[in-house]
């Protein structure tokens, strides 16, 4: 597709199978549909022929025959959606289904009370649900017939319009001024890009089928596309998918008046099949709430699961720490064993070096004992020098003295 719905052709690079529209923010199918491949001519490989319902719908849903994949979307949405349909669409409403691909809705419709009339393009698939679920179904397309209805559905059928603006004011056109649409389809977040949706979005990317769907809507562009052929009261609810993946809404040309649980519950009492209606969505509200709570407890496990690892993982790491703990107090251990041997010998050689200073101190002692005695003796040994210089001096005065006499005399005589 070159132009988006809204009239836009200026679009931009989003993903490798889409396009986006710079205006309404639309992702655009870059797959070349052309409007003859919705005329399914030879219904055993056209477009939505009898091929795509028993090897594409069945592979889809993990079924082997359609008769599977009918009960097992009457378990799951068809409940889920009707719940939701009996709060909106007054009861015992004519309704038309665009779309109504296994017919399924439209069974249970018939069951709750609805005057039901369902729409449908290949022949091969409205003789099937006429055959198997007896429900009232025309073939071909919506636009061609022309009837009043108090409400219009389209269930996964306007991602697969060409052109959605035209279906919206037909089905404006077709319905009563109080009556309520009511529509599923993929929802897109146009706040992220395409490596963002994957991340926050990932479900959604299976619905990046550049083939079947041709626009990829976000809320406010549903919104927009209402609006513009008169639906001006619009009101979103839960989606069974998650409102990550779908949007399902209700919309309206006037305020919707909402069915109370009281109303719902006389009506459904009063309808031939309502009492069937009603145990199956008990069931289904028991089986939601034991999921619930089967979710919760797994992502209780999962939490106590991941506490768990991460306590193995510190665990782990702890015994890593105490193994290089341990290794470095063997270390240490070693260095202490070591550094004590050292000690040892240092002491002992401490020891021996004291031993020897005693032994160096007490002969030091000793010597000095000898040298203050000599120094005495030495002392006492120059009084005695000194005594016996002065008694030589002395003498030799007195030789001297007594050799000049006898000179004398010897020269008298």
């Amino acid at each position: 597709m070159e132009e988006c719905w809204c009239g836009n052709k200026n679009l931009s690079e989003y993903a490798k199978q889409y396009n986006r529209c710079d205006d309404c923010g639309t992702l655009v199918s870059k797959y070349p549909f052309e409007s003859s491949m919705f005329e399914i001519q030879k219904d055993e490989n056209g477009y939505y022929g009898r091929n795509y319902w028993e090897s594409v719908m069945t592979k889809a849903a993990g079924k082997n025959t359609l008769s599977e994949v009918i009960d097992l979307y009457l378990e799951e949405r068809v409940i889920y959606w009707l719940k939701y349909i009996l709060k909106y669409v007054k009861p015992g409403a004519v309704v038309a289904e665009i779309g109504c691909g296994l017919g399924q809705l439209s069974y249970a419709l018939q069951y709750a009370g609805y005057q039901q009339t369902a729409y449908e393009l290949s022949p091969w698939i409205c003789s099937y649900i006429q055959q198997e679920l007896k429900i009232q179904v025309h073939c071909g397309s919506f636009e061609e017939k022309s009837r009043m209805y108090d409400s219009i559905l389209a269930f996964d059928v306007l991602e697969h319009v060409m052109n959605p603006y035209e279906l919206l004011k037909k089905c404006a056109e077709s319905i009563k001024e109080d009556g309520v649409l009511c529509m599923q389809t993929p929802c897109f977040n146009p706040r992220l890009n395409y490596e963002q949706m994957q991340k926050e979005c990932p479900r959604f990317k299976g619905m990046l089928r550049e083939e079947q769907h041709i626009y990829l809507y976000s809320k406010a562009a549903v919104k927009r596309l209402l609006t513009s052929v008169g639906f001006t009261h619009i009101e979103f609810v839960p989606a069974f998918f998650g409102d990550d993946y779908d949007m399902f809404f209700f919309a309206s040309k006037e305020p919707m008046q909402i069915n109370e649980p009281q109303e719902i519950d006389r009506y459904l009492n009063a309808v031939p099949g309502g009492r069937l209606i009603k145990a199956m969505t008990a069931l289904f509200d028991q089986k939601q709430d034991a999921v619930c709570s089967f979710q919760a407890e797994r992502e209780n496990s999962m939490a106590r699961l991941h506490q768990a690892e991460q306590m193995a993982e510190e665990l782990k790491e702890s015994e890593a720490d105490r193994s290089a703990r341990l290794e470095q107090v063997q270390s240490l251990s070693d260095m202490l064993k070591e550094s004590e041997a050292d000690r040892s010998a240092r002491l002992e050689q401490i020891q021996s070096l004291t031993r020897v200073l005693e032994e160096s101190e007490a002969d030091r002692s000793a010597r000095l004992e000898q040298i203050q005695s000599l120094t005495r003796m030495l002392e006492e040994s120059e009084a005695d020098r000194s005594a016996r210089l002065e008694q030589i001096q002395s003498l030799t005065k007195m030789l001297k003295e007594r050799e000049a006499k006898q000179k004398q005399n010897r020269n008298r005589g």
